[in-house]
């Protein structure tokens, strides 16, 4: 479930229960119908959407700044930032590399990856890439770390995909996921039979996990 869907259900059984508990009496007639103003389009957080500073609540649950520092990365490592949308954190990746490393940013979604092109112009450390669904995409021994960040959960098979994602990664390399706290136990399950094992975790977000994988043995 996404976090938009997750609020959307928190604010259906608020407004439920709410419903529920109002006692029976005279009715209020209806209040005059507001015209709505046409302000800045709406946020997808999770299509394509997701820029840090739009949405303020979002940003608290994530985090960006300590998020990036939880990742450990080293100047000059190549990092792929897997269905990247419009690139929540492809800048702090970038920034984190530095200017002698590299982010490779991914996505399925045109409009997503034409937005995010615009935000990255004149970052040379940056490549956005369209890929297919299912298909990573990725040179083969190329990243020190591949982050899934709020996608495992679109995915058509996660083992598979996990399974492909193997050979992308230096022998040091790691996989690092993200989601809601959650979607933890799939992920996890998905992974140890992809055949990698939970090498560490970050706890320290409000809604989400942050877990690190290896892989523990060779296809």
């Amino acid at each position: 479930m996404t976090l938009i869907r997750a609020r959307w259900c928190l604010c259906l059984a608020m407004v439920t229960t709410a419903g529920a508990c109002r006692s029976e009496g005279p009715r209020e007639p209806p209040s005059a119908p507001v015209q709505a103003t046409a302000t800045e389009e709406p946020v997808d957080l999770h299509g394509t959407g997701g820029v840090e500073g739009a949405d303020a609540a979002y940003d608290r649950s994530r985090q960006p700044a300590r998020f990036i520092a939880a990742l450990g990365i080293a100047p000059g490592q190549r990092i792929a930032d897997v269905g990247a949308g419009q690139g929540y954190f492809t800048r702090r990746l970038a920034e984190a590399v530095g200017p002698t490393g590299r982010v490779v940013a991914t996505d399925i979604n045109d409009e997503a990856l034409k937005r995010l092109r615009a935000r990255v112009i004149g970052r040379e450390n940056i490549e956005v890439r369209k890929v297919e669904p299912d298909a990573p995409g990725l040179e083969a021994g190329a990243y020190d770390l591949i982050l899934l960040s709020e996608v495992d959960h679109f995915l058509t098979d996660r083992v598979d995909y996990l399974t492909r994602l193997r050979a992308a990664l230096t022998p040091q390399g790691r996989i690092a996921v993200t989601h809601l706290r959650a979607m933890r136990p799939p992920l996890v399950a998905a992974a140890r039979t992809a055949g990698y094992s939970v090498v560490s975790e970050y706890n320290d977000l409000p809604d989400h996990y942050l877990l690190f994988l290896r892989p523990t043995a060779h296809p």
